[in-house]
């Protein structure tokens, strides 16, 4: 298995904005302890527990490929942290991926970055001072912010 997995791989990097690995998202227990009501899921092919909860697919690899990946997300990235910004407040939000350690944890940066008004160049330290084991090798800058 190409893929590094952790048992309940969970982190909260705002209030209520969690991140996890795609087996710890399929574990129906943490939809209930953490009130769960909408997961976005930045998988190509992983599916979504069936649950009365809002479901929302980014589909990115896990190798995040700039001519696809990084050109989707690009494209859709207002929309993207505009509609966790419209619901964070009242709704738990999982953003899920391959590992939970680079590709959620990177949109969550640029959320904090663009609605928190935090410089690009220090998201990586405030994303380590929640995981120490995130991965983002990444230049963040390269998204259209």
């Amino acid at each position: 298995n190409k893929f590094k997995y952790y048992l309940y791989m969970l982190t909260e990097y705002l209030q209520g904005i969690y991140v996890s690995d795609i087996n710890t998202a399929f574990d129906k227990t943490i939809y209930q302890k953490y009130n769960i009501d909408i997961v976005i899921n930045c998988t190509i092919d992983f599916g979504f527990l069936d649950l009365n909860i809002k479901k929302i697919r980014i589909p990115l690899s896990n190798d995040l490929n700039y001519h696809t990946d990084i050109k989707l997300l690009n494209q859709n990235l207002n929309k993207i942290l505009s509609f966790i910004n419209d619901n964070y407040i009242e709704y738990n939000i999982l953003l899920c991926c391959y590992d939970g350690l680079t590709i959620s944890p990177i949109i969550v940066g640029l959320f904090i970055s663009k609605y928190g008004k935090i410089p690009i160049n220090q998201i990586k330290n405030i994303l380590k001072s929640k995981n120490k084991d995130i991965i983002i090798e990444l230049d963040l800058s390269i998204f259209n912010l």
